[in-house]
């Protein structure tokens, strides 16, 4: 028998603290990584304070403030993810329903068809709410076409805070649901979250913020891994998740629950700041009021395209944690909060400062090589390898805390991209200027013309090739340092300096990025024929890389099509047709990959397409993408020696099992086959592939499922394979819950 992953309710009679939540400790591994982690900072601190150099006072503490601070911030992670908390959500009582507020200012009315598109499946909803900040007609025009409730407002005082605060003196639901413009939830996203409102103090439900533009500035793959990464996968699938331990998961501005009466305790969202959202969790913990994260991806939206829209993001981020902590305090102002809430609240915030302790990193090498100062009284070798095993030893409990999300080479070139703008977002701090709030730029198009905003990490890179150039040139004519300094800060620049690059080298590809749409990696089956009527009979084609727009259709034999195109697209809710015009035929093969572009009549018309392509994780669990993922690259080597077809390869196929066929899609995914549907597999170990071409594999069974419900339909995803496995390859859930 095989067990759907949504079908969780039913195991967790014995979770902690309730039916309804589970611990997940870090286990001995992480007992052992930070004993021994902990040992041996007090013996490199023994051995380092007594180097501390008199003869370069400001070197020696600027180092040992970086190193301070390493130390820090790590034992403040580790604090808050020790244990992560599992949430499954209690049934939906009889009567609990929620408005959904959409947030908007001056997004495209096309983000927005798609994202009320989303919010109206969503079961348990009252009313969807357009909050348009903007006052633009063609916002109401789309309000009325999709039949959602209009508001807007003349003053935007107090940018989103005001607007949802706005909202709320028309609204009278006991829940409301925020989501920004660009954020589609999926059908369940109520069903799954609004239960844990039946604990009387529960002010707000967070879930994670996850993005569909999988190519985004933020998102990282491994070739042949089927990775699908992002930079804030650490905080969304283990830091909130450990802050739930103690009551202190924040609100992160969309994709989260409100209850209207502990709204109205602290009076209404929190104005004053740039982040509302931090700003107003502060004020439910200060008043008593309790926060449930809940790990399950259920909500999809557009991640910053390029670096201008990181960086905004990254810099209203740490600007309005700023403005909190100066307003509200953390550690020492008063409310309910305990130790640990603050902890965890600090813990956020202190992370701005590592662009300080970045720019220590980058740049003390540089001086010491060229200037021959030392922030520390150099002791050879010895000092090298303590502090050379203290610093791994730093990085694995980052890692094993972190539970295989941390990425450190990654998230290193994030910390050398974002660190002068982190820089510039502590000053907030000491400057008192009143910032306003940015909205970060959806557009998913590229800009050359900013490099200009690299400036100081171009800086970087040039003063490490030059530093290195340079401070070889010294040392060989005057041996300004000890050779065993020298070569050691020699290492160390060259590190940053390979850093720097690769770096550098990520923002450049990105800014080629002249896409204008995200593409959905889905396979959906379609007929397809000439549209002056060439073919007696269409053409059964595999569609792939779809979007409202157009898609790529991959067929088995030599067609020509010609220019125009007419035909089926094959979606759970029934045919869907379209017509477009062919951009490109590019053989491939015994067949072809033929390009087009939809001629639609009307937006109207691909209203059904967009309903199956957004608010689900549809595109992660068919192409099985993780974002955690191990697989060493001689493992795929037998299978290429071999000859195995490319894992990207869809065909149609039947599944068998007694008088049952069901018509599929499938592709061989190392051990298993994985299997697309609209109708459900049986539950059985006897079932037989077979292949549009004639093969057949059996005896299968069924070792992975998830259904999903989509536009009045549903589609099937399931892992077939020839033994038992233990299968959790489903993007909703964080790794470490399917334990």
């Amino acid at each position: 028998m095989y067990q759907d992953h949504d079908w969780t309710r039913q195991a967790a009679g014995d979770l902690e603290g309730g039916r309804y939540r589970r611990l997940h400790p870090i286990g001995a591994k992480g007992v052992l990584a930070i004993s021994a982690y902990g040992l041996l900072t007090l013996a490199y601190f023994a051995y380092r304070i007594p180097l501390w150099n008199p003869q370069a006072p400001i070197l020696s503490g600027l180092m040992l403030a970086a190193e301070v601070f390493g130390v820090l911030t790590l034992a403040l992670h580790v604090f808050s993810t020790w244990n992560l908390v599992e949430r499954i959500a209690p049934p939906v009582p009889a009567g609990y329903e929620a408005d959904i507020f959409i947030t908007t200012w001056n997004e495209s009315t096309e983000i927005l068809r798609h994202t009320l598109l989303a919010a109206k499946q969503v079961k348990h909803a009252r009313q969807v709410w357009l909050l348009d900040d903007g006052c633009r007609p063609e916002m109401a025009a789309l309000a009325r076409e999709l039949e959602v409730r209009y508001l807007s407002r003349t003053d935007r005082s107090h940018a989103k805070a005001g607007n949802l605060n706005n909202a709320l003196r028309y609204s009278d639901a006991s829940f409301v649901a925020i989501f920004d413009c660009d954020h589609a939830p999926s059908p369940e996203f109520l069903e799954r979250t609004l239960g844990h409102f039946t604990d009387p103090g529960v002010a707000f439900v967070q879930t994670p913020q996850d993005f569909y533009n999988v190519d985004s500035f933020q998102h990282r793959g491994a070739a042949g891994t089927r990775e699908a990464w992002h930079e804030q996968t650490l905080f969304y699938r283990v830091i909130q998740a450990g802050k739930d331990r103690w009551n202190a998961t924040f609100f992160c501005g969309s994709c989260a629950i409100m209850r209207r009466e502990a709204l109205d305790d602290i009076g209404g969202f929190a104005t004053g700041t740039i982040t509302e959202d931090m700003h107003t969790s502060l004020r439910f913990h200060k008043n008593g009021w309790k926060a449930v994260y809940h790990a399950e991806a259920l909500a999809f939206g557009l991640s910053p395209a390029n670096l201008e829209q990181y960086e905004t993001q990254r810099l209203r981020w740490g600007r309005g944690a700023m403005q909190v902590w100066t307003q509200e305090g953390i550690l020492f102002r008063g409310g309910a909060m305990t130790l640990a809430q603050r902890l965890c609240y600090l813990t956020s915030a202190i992370t701005y400062f590592e662009g300080w302790q970045k720019a220590v990193v980058y740049f003390l090498p540089m001086v010491v090589l060229l200037t021959g100062k030392m922030p520390i009284i150099w002791t050879g070798w010895p000092f090298v390898l303590i502090f050379a095993g203290w610093l791994l030893a730093g990085l694995v409990v980052n890692e094993v805390f972190s539970r295989g999300y941390a990425k450190t080479i990654w998230m290193e070139e994030y910390n050398f991209l974002r660190f002068y703008t982190f820089i510039k977002a502590t000053l907030a701090l000491v400057i008192p200027i009143k910032w306003g709030f940015s909205v970060t730029s959806k557009s998913m198009n590229g800009d050359f013309r900013l490099a200009v905003r690299l400036w100081p990490q171009v800086l970087v890179t040039l003063g490490a090739i030059g530093s290195i150039l340079a401070g070889g040139y010294i040392y060989r004519h005057h041996h300004h340092l000890p050779e065993g300094a020298f070569l050691a800060n020699m290492a160390w620049l060259t590190i940053n300096g390979a850093l720097a690059i690769k770096s550098l080298a990520f923002v450049a590809g990105r800014m080629r990025q002249r896409r204008a749409g995200h593409r959905f990696p889905l396979p959906i089956v379609a007929r397809v024929a000439n549209a002056g009527g060439t073919f007696r009979a269409s053409v059964v084609a595999i569609a792939q890389d779809i979007s409202s727009d157009g898609l790529n259709l991959s067929l088995d034999r030599q067609v020509d099509l010609g220019k125009q195109v007419e035909g089926t697209l094959l979606l759970p809710s029934g045919p869907l047709p379209f017509r477009g015009t062919v951009l490109r035929h590019v053989p491939n093969g015994m067949g072809a990959m033929v390009g087009v572009r939809f001629e639609w009549q009307s937006e109207r018309e691909a209203d059904r397409l967009n309903r199956c392509l957004y608010g689900n994780t549809l595109q992660w669990d068919v192409n099985n993408w993780a974002e955690v993922r191990h697989v060493k690259p001689w493992r795929r080597l037998p299978a290429w020696l071999a000859g195995e077809p490319d894992l990207d390869e869809w065909e149609l196929a039947r599944v068998i099992h007694g008088s049952d066929r069901i018509d599929c899609l499938v592709r061989p995914d190392g051990p298993t086959y994985r299997i697309l549907s609209y109708a459900p597999l049986p539950a059985t170990a006897d079932l037989c592939l077979r292949f549009a071409h004639g093969d057949m594999v059996e005896p299968l069974q069924v070792t992975g499922y998830r259904q999903y419900e989509m536009d009045g339909g549903f589609v099937h995803i399931a892992a077939l394979a020839t033994q038992a496995l233990n299968i959790d390859g489903f993007h909703r859930e964080p790794a470490w819950a399917h334990g």
